[in-house]
């Protein structure tokens, strides 16, 4: 039985990891397939209101960190644009305004925004392969994450896929990531300043970080935000690494896990934590949720050591 999404209420900009896998666990992301669903993907920010900041697609599955934006930030002239492409419609043709408050809520909500782009992809893969029926396994997984720490590790656990999955050495060097897109262009959206903000913070940078011309700062934090997957300091300019396994090993990872597990936990941790984030940001969606999520018992946030002083609200029996 799936219990109820989680959300935050659209008054408050939100990050959610999203996770979903082809059903059966079917390889069917070939390179076209691939390509297609990014710009799927990239191409609903314009009907709906969220933002991609990063995202990998897999051979079975994919991943992306999404961003919901408040809901009151949205001015009526940008929401009536949304409209018109949303239903098709001419510039010519106005809206009344509870309507418009209506769309105004939809675009905002993870479901329908999620929904509309692997609905859409299904209809063009069912087409091409002459087949019918639904694609994904089930219900995409969303976890909230909390922006103020969180947000570099949820980025790194994307980037490091095709590196654990075992297609990559280097995951620069894998195309259907932002991560890679980064690497190659700079950036990977036109505001992508607003994620560094986020990144300098929990990568421990100075404020003035931030001071200097767009390309200069983005060149400075994906250098670090490299560093911060291979385990190294800013200092240290050695070779890659080259596992994963290697990598968890710089990391201080307890040993009395074999690596597969450790790297399961954190895979479940990311994935199936339902909130990941500090321990009051993680109390205040259980306080918050508590009637959606209908825990019997009482239920603390969990820190099972995936991350150092990062919390979820779901155990794992993975760690011994």
């Amino acid at each position: 039985m799936y219990q109820r999404r989680i959300k935050l209420k659209a008054k408050q900009k939100s990050f959610y990891l999203i996770t979903n896998r082809i059903t059966g666990g079917s390889f069917i992301f070939g390179d076209a397939e691939k390509e297609y669903f990014r710009k799927l993907l990239f191409d609903g920010q314009k009907r709906f209101a969220y933002t991609v900041w990063d995202y990998v697609i897999m051979d079975n599955h994919y991943h992306a960190l999404i961003e919901i934006p408040e809901s009151s930030e949205m001015s009526r002239q940008e929401l009536l644009v949304r409209w018109q492409k949303y239903y098709r419609l001419k510039p010519s043709i106005n809206q009344g305004d509870d309507d418009l408050e209506v769309f105004r809520n939809k675009i905002h909500d993870i479901s329908l925004v999620v929904g509309n782009f692997q609905q859409r992809f299904t209809q063009w893969f069912n087409k091409r392969n002459n087949r019918w029926g639904k694609l994904f396994g089930g219900r995409f997984d969303s976890v909230i994450v909390d922006a103020n720490c969180a947000i570099a590790k949820m980025m790194a656990y994307i980037t490091l896929n095709p590196v654990r999955a075992g297609i990559a050495i280097e995951p620069a060097g894998y195309k259907w990531s932002g991560y890679a897109e980064r690497m190659a262009l700079g950036k990977l959206q036109k505001n992508d300043r607003e994620i560094v903000s986020y990144l300098v913070r929990e990568l421990g940078l100075p404020e003035d970080f931030l001071v200097g011309k767009d390309k200069r700062v983005l060149n400075r934090i994906w250098d670090r935000f490299r560093d911060y997957l291979l385990g190294h300091s800013s200092k240290n300019r050695e070779a890659d690494m080259a596992t994963i396994g290697e990598l968890l090993e710089l990391a201080d990872m307890p040993l009395k896990l074999e690596w597969p597990n450790r790297m399961m936990l954190r895979v479940r941790f990311a994935t199936k934590g339902v909130a990941i984030g500090s321990k009051s940001f993680v109390a205040d969606v259980l306080k918050n949720q508590k009637e959606i999520l209908g825990y019997r018992r009482d239920h603390h946030p969990v820190n099972p050591r995936a991350w150092d002083e990062i919390y979820c609200l779901k155990k794992h029996r993975t760690w011994v």
